[in-house]
């Protein structure tokens, strides 16, 4: 009886551990694209300014036309999620800008591959011209690691100790498949599907999660306070031992 009772709250302190993982998934904005620019949890909305259209299931867009955030992207430590596809993997391709255009440094597709200008380039064969690809970003704010990941795979990963992935122009504003204005006409045209935002670094277990979860961006209205499940953890973790203590 002991035994089984002690199994069982086993078992829920390992789902509460679980459940504190996924909860710590929670974007902070959510961008589906779907007919609408709008932040899904209230934040501002993206835009389209620069000639990217909107449709049903996400915005088209040519060269140089793609989406831009203002006001809500953390500067240092964040994480970025999209899914997109680009026509042309040939060369260079802009896919994120931190700098309100103004340098060339940058998260690009480089033949293929997965690149930070002028820093790191990944293994060849990340990115599949027209065809759907699951990309996150990392980057920690304290350690200044930067991290990116293609499909829930580690692609890219460099100390950015001097903070060419933060966003430093106005209101954090952060560009999409837009290039910058001092090299240009590095971009292909492309679609996006969604972008969401996250105010922490994802771990690369949460990562590989979100890209088998890609389509679900989760119910934060729903996801209790992560000190809440802390507690609970820790509680049932208690219990678990009394049990085994009485089982003795």
């Amino acid at each position: 009886m002991h035994f089984h009772f002690a199994t069982r709250l086993s078992g829920i302190a390992a789902t509460i551990a679980l459940s504190t993982v996924a909860f710590a998934q929670t974007p902070t904005h959510i961008y589906d694209l779907n007919g609408s620019l709008a932040d899904s949890l209230g934040g501002p909305a993206i835009t389209n300014s620069l000639g990217g259209v909107l449709g049903a299931s996400g915005v088209t867009f040519s060269d140089n036309q793609g989406l831009s955030l203002s006001g809500a992207l953390s500067p240092t430590t964040y994480s970025i999620e999209m899914q997109f596809s680009i026509t042309d993997t040939s060369g260079f391709a802009r896919l994120i800008d931190f700098k309100n255009r103004t340098s060339d440094t940058g998260l690009y597709n480089l033949n293929t591959s997965l690149n930070f200008f002028n820093v790191v380039t990944g293994p060849a064969d990340a990115i599949t011209a027209n065809s759907l690809t699951h990309l996150i970003i990392t980057r920690d704010g304290v350690t200044n690691e930067f991290t990116g990941y293609v499909n829930g795979v580690s692609q890219i990963s460099f100390t950015d100790s001097g903070s060419l992935g933060a966003f430093t122009g106005p209101s954090n504003i952060g560009y999409f498949f837009v290039d910058d204005n001092s090299v240009g006409g590095e971009t292909s045209p492309g679609f996006v599907d969604y972008i969401r935002t996250y105010d922490s670094a994802l771990t690369a277990a949460q990562v590989r999660d979100r890209f088998n979860n890609r389509d679900t961006p989760g119910s934060p209205s729903a996801a209790p306070e992560p000190s809440t499940l802390a507690l609970l953890g820790f509680a049932a973790l208690g219990l678990v031992g009394v049990a085994r203590r009485r089982k003795r």
